[in-house]
């Protein structure tokens, strides 16, 4: 029951209301990637980011879609001014604040290349990263792509020009939701077939941060996945993040595994839905560990042992206690629709 509480549907959240402002100036010629980019207050980071987004090297018709939702400083106007020369962008205008998720559908749902590439708006690319990621993609007609990124603690504009090398290894794996469950699965900067990503529906909109959800979401339709032994996001001094804010990721993990396991129980095979189950218990012992008194003398932490020794069957009602005291947490930032 609980699993449903929150359940609008996807394409209500997709869709651009009456009130919202969207410029357009999609070309109607074919789009070979749509970038994606959530904005909110990032008028730091944008100069640089953008001057690496807009010089991605070896794209025949990139398109570039800026969902702002509801920024207070200069993120808009920054955005306006380095692209009122390109060709093919979006910049959707939001009229209320509603989170990451339903923010980067919209932009997903708006998408019209062959691939999407998403990125947080503090995001930097190495030049020619996407160019190398559609490459194996396309020599092994994977559906996703991920790389690595590292944490430079440089300024976000002597980063901008940087690439990435050309001889990197990658890896192919057939199974991109076992991939995607298998850990050290990085999800900055990720390129997904758009047809796929679309037909998943983008981010759970249950979830505030996107991170977790996309991925799974995604991996459950795709066919093969690459994980490039690469940087593909280059990350540069941070001043405010949601990282820092340890109560929401553990929240939004447990709730992508919880919704997900929830919503495919019955179509999923036995050994993925151990896996998401150990993964949940495995979210909720992170923030057990970390705030509750006496921890390892928990049931959740003898649930988190049992999982990573045996392959349990969801235990649906362990999860929805579990559930209903991350919806207690008042520090949590919550999609609002």
């Amino acid at each position: 029951m609980l699993g449903n509480d929150l359940n609008m549907t996807n394409a209500d959240f997709n869709k651009i209301s009456e009130n919202e402002s969207l410029i357009d100036s999609t070309s109607s010629e074919e789009i070979d990637v749509s970038f994606v980019m959530t904005v909110y207050n990032k008028e730091f980071y944008l100069p640089a980011v953008l001057k690496a987004l807009l010089n991605q090297t070896g794209l025949k018709n990139p398109q570039y879609i800026f969902v702002d939702d509801l920024s207070r400083d200069r993120s808009v106007q920054i955005i306006e001014e380095m692209t009122k020369d390109v060709k093919n962008v979006i910049i959707l205008k939001k009229d209320k604040n509603e989170g990451i998720s339903i923010s980067i559908n919209k932009g997903i749902a708006l998408a019209q290349g062959k691939w999407i590439r998403m990125l947080d708006s503090d995001d930097i690319f190495p030049l020619n990263s996407t160019e190398k990621m559609i490459e194996v993609a396309d020599k092994h007609q994977a559906d996703m792509v991920y790389g690595t990124f590292t944490k430079t603690g440089k300024e976000p504009m002597d980063i901008a020009a940087e690439y990435m090398p050309n001889d990197f290894r990658y890896n192919y794996n057939p199974n991109a939701l076992k991939a995607v469950l298998g850990g050290h699965f990085t999800r900055m900067g990720q390129l997904i077939k758009r047809s796929v990503l679309q037909e998943a529906g983008g981010a759970d909109t249950r979830v505030f941060i996107q991170d977790e959800s996309i991925p799974l979401r995604a991996a459950r339709l795709a066919q093969g996945i690459i994980k490039m032994d690469a940087h593909v996001v280059l990350v540069p001094r941070e001043t405010n993040n949601l990282s820092k804010n340890t109560h929401q990721l553990d929240n939004d993990r447990f709730f992508a595994h919880y919704y997900f396991l929830k919503d495919y129980q019955d179509t999923l095979p036995r050994n993925i839905l151990a896996i998401l189950f150990s993964k949940a218990l495995s979210d909720n012992w992170k923030f057990v560990k970390k705030n509750l008194p006496h921890p390892y003398f928990t049931a959740d932490f003898y649930l988190y042992l049992l999982s990573k020794v045996f392959p349990l069957k969801p235990d649906f009602d362990v999860l929805d206690k579990m559930a209903e005291r991350f919806l207690s947490l008042s520090d949590v930032l919550r999609s609002k629709p």
